[in-house]
């Protein structure tokens, strides 16, 4: 038998001090639901929070990878038609003669399938050997400080890893260093020099010392400040070899200008 309370006495019973002190099961069903509601907050926001620090964690290793995958050495150059091209379109542009770009990149970099064997690094170790032996003078030594500054940040320009980029190495029989680059092995203040010109004539905003046509567009600018280059004068031309070098004109290099000036005249045989 069920016992039936007269609803003003169940109404008078909820209202007493007595049930008050009780804790009623609506009460408790009340706070269960909040306990359960703070606890499924609590591991939504830690799996949120683990998700989100995975998430980052994965995208910070797919940039780490693309970074990687952007870090490459230049594109090997193999065949010297492309510098014959490269070549003419200087030519072209700057009025330096063809056949003496031709003649001068042979000598430079065997028309651009040797821009050197070494890394940057390599050249680093010997440079420093070099100034603690006494036999790289401390103006040289900063110079090549600078050198170093401004490779790296034309590798990281240019998308290169600057510790894989191949170089010319130190030189074996005088005092001074190697890190010459690309086709026209421009020393890197050189071609930060001529850099924005370079770029202008090709169309681009960070030509490429590595590339065919920057490299040797850069070497014709640099050949063409030499006075009557443009109007190919063969004195001209010899003045401008040497400077290309040396910095002078000095009789001493007489041996570099005759090395360009028989390839300009053979350097078809390179070509087949």
């Amino acid at each position: 038998m069920v016992a039936i309370i007269p609803i003003a006495m169940s109404l008078i019973a909820i209202g007493s001090p007595k049930a008050e002190a009780a804790e009623s099961p609506l009460q408790s069903l009340r706070d269960f639901i909040g306990t359960k509601k703070a606890i499924i907050y609590n591991d939504q926001a830690s799996a949120e929070a683990v998700l989100s620090n995975n998430k980052k964690q994965e995208e910070n290793a797919q940039l780490g990878k693309k970074k990687e995958e952007k870090k490459r050495v230049p594109k090997a150059i193999t065949n010297p038609k492309e510098i014959d091209e490269a070549a003419k379109f200087a030519s072209e542009k700057t009025g330096v003669r063809k056949d003496f770009l031709m003649g001068m990149l042979t000598v430079e970099s065997d028309l651009g399938r040797n821009t050197g064997k070494c890394t940057y690094g390599d050249v680093t170790r010997g440079a420093q050997e070099a100034h603690a032996n006494g036999r790289l003078g401390a103006t040289a030594w900063k110079t090549f400080q600078k050198r170093q500054q401004t490779i790296e940040k034309l590798a990281t320009n240019l998308g290169y890893d600057s510790e894989q980029l191949k170089v010319s190495c130190n030189p074996g029989n005088y005092a001074g260093t190697g890190g010459a680059l690309g086709v026209s092995q421009f020393m890197p203040d050189i071609w930060m020099a001529y850099k924005d010109e370079v770029g202008a004539i090709v169309g681009k905003e960070n030509p490429d010392p590595w590339n065919a046509k920057d490299g040797v567009v850069a070497m014709a600018l640099l050949l063409a400040d030499t006075p009557g280059v443009t109007a190919h004068n063969y004195y001209a031309e010899r003045n401008s070899a040497k400077m290309y070098l040396s910095g002078t004109i000095s009789s001493a290099y007489d041996w570099y200008a005759n090395q360009a000036f028989y390839w300009s005249k053979n350097y078809a045989k390179l070509l087949s």
